[in-house]
This record gives structure tokens, C-alpha cells and sequence, in this order.
């Protein structure tokens, strides 16, 4: 599941302390690869999060697939991720 620090990321990012992923990556000490995917969990519609984390749906996919999905329309991503 999503992990409190890709939200953490986000904000950081958002804010413009750093300005690339790789700058992010190097900083938190992980793999560029790693921290992109889960950033990427980060922009999930509010509502998927929500359906995640406060009523611990059941998703449809894996993370890998969570994270693709995150590039879908917010009216989209709930019918993917709970199918």
C-alpha cells in the first residue's frame, strides 16, 4: 500500500525543493526507479486513496498497476483500480 512518505514526496516536490525526481531520489538515499513509482501512488484521485486507506478496499491490481493508473482521468481510476 501506499507508504506516508510518497505524500511526503509530493509536498516537497509540489513546493520546489527539489526539482527533478533523480534530486528527490539521491536525497531520501533510493533508487530513482523506486521513488518514481511511488510518487506516482501519491496522485491517485482522493477518492481511490480514500477507498485505500479509511475503508481498506480490496484494489484489483497490484501496486505496479495502482501506480499506472495514477496517469488515468480521477472519474477513471476507481473503476480500474476496484473493477
Amino acid at each position: 500500500m501506499i507508504r506516508p512518505t510518497a505524500e511526503g514526496w509530493r509536498r516537497r516536490m509540489d513546493a520546489g525543493e527539489f526539482a527533478t525526481i533523480q534530486e528527490l531520489a539521491e536525497a531520501v538515499g533510493l533508487a530513482e526507479r523506486h521513488v518514481s513509482r511511488q510518487l506516482r501512488l501519491a496522485y491517485l484521485a482522493p477518492e481511490v486513496l480514500k477507498r485505500l486507506m479509511l475503508r481498506r478496499e480490496v484494489s484489483a491490481g497490484t501496486v505496479m498497476q495502482l501506480s499506472e493508473c495514477a496517469g488515468l482521468r480521477w472519474q477513471e481510476q476507481a473503476g480500474v483500480v476496484f473493477r
